[in-house]
């Protein structure tokens, strides 16, 4: 059973999978809660600790204070400190982005591998945001036009009705989304100047879909090009939710990853 966490300012829903050495947290995006990694976590918890949270204002997580996603990377150092995880993989999904890279760079020495997946969100490179937003804005109103769903890509759409389905229902558990909120991701709300990415000195991997129309594939590679060392896979057919629309591929880029930062 899901578990709760105090933090500063709020509470974060959170459960924990296996028992391994080393430890994995997974750190979900928009579309997304704790329950969205079930095509990982039966794979990963075999051999890792996997933490699975849902960050605050998500799913049943509460942002008391509501200081919403300027928390998310001292959330994320907060229930580290709390489950003693002296260090981590860090994996984070679109937004889950925010929580891990600033964490990352700030802590270097707490995380063994970083895989920014299907973004580029905690980078403040004003360039990188607006054509994320210029993206994101298209994707909306091509939406509400009834055409291709913001999270995933259309070759899943069409392969698996019934996994858009349990997406949408997992999804269904946070609350709405705003279309129309600005975005803004910048460095005022936490992200982390380009001049600071030289601090992520672990293995680090971009990954994304090919067909992603929320944050598009050359954006994140672009992001890429950014942090020193730092490896970009791109997956064929793949749309915003990698993880969801293809675990195989995405788990072997993670396995990978691992195996660079452990092996």
């Amino acid at each position: 059973m899901p578990k709760t966490l105090d933090v500063t300012g709020g509470k974060l829903i959170y459960d924990e999978f296996g028992d391994g050495p080393d430890t994995i947290v997974f750190v979900h995006g928009a579309g997304g809660n704790h329950l969205s990694w079930w095509n990982q976590i039966p794979h990963f918890s075999q051999r890792f600790r996997c933490v699975t949270y849902e960050v605050r204002g998500w799913g049943q997580s509460q942002d008391l204070s509501g200081e919403g996603r300027m928390a998310f990377a001292r959330d994320l150092g907060e229930l580290m400190d709390q489950l003693d995880i002296a260090e981590a993989a860090l994996v984070g999904q679109s937004m889950g982005g925010f929580s891990i890279l600033p964490y990352a760079a700030r802590n270097p020495d707490r995380v063994k591998a970083l895989m920014m997946a299907d973004t580029m969100l905690g980078i403040g490179d004003q360039e990188l945001l607006e054509d994320m937003r210029t993206a994101t804005t298209a994707a909306a109103e091509n939406a509400r036009l009834g055409g291709m769903t913001r999270m995933v890509g259309p070759a899943y759409l069409e392969r698996s009705p019934e996994g858009v389905f349990l997406y949408n229902q997992v999804r269904a558990l946070n609350p709405p989304l705003d279309l129309d909120r600005p975005l803004s991701f910048g460095v005022e709300d936490g992200a982390i100047a380009v001049e600071a990415l030289s601090a992520l000195t672990m293995p680090v991997l971009f990954l994304a879909g090919a067909e992603d129309a929320i944050i598009p594939a050359p954006v994140i590679e672009k992001a890429a090009a950014l942090v020193p060392g730092a490896r970009y896979v791109e997956i064929p057919e793949g749309g915003h939710s990698v993880y969801w629309e293809l675990p195989d591929e995405f788990n072997a880029a993670l396995e990978a990853l691992l195996a660079e930062a452990y092996d």
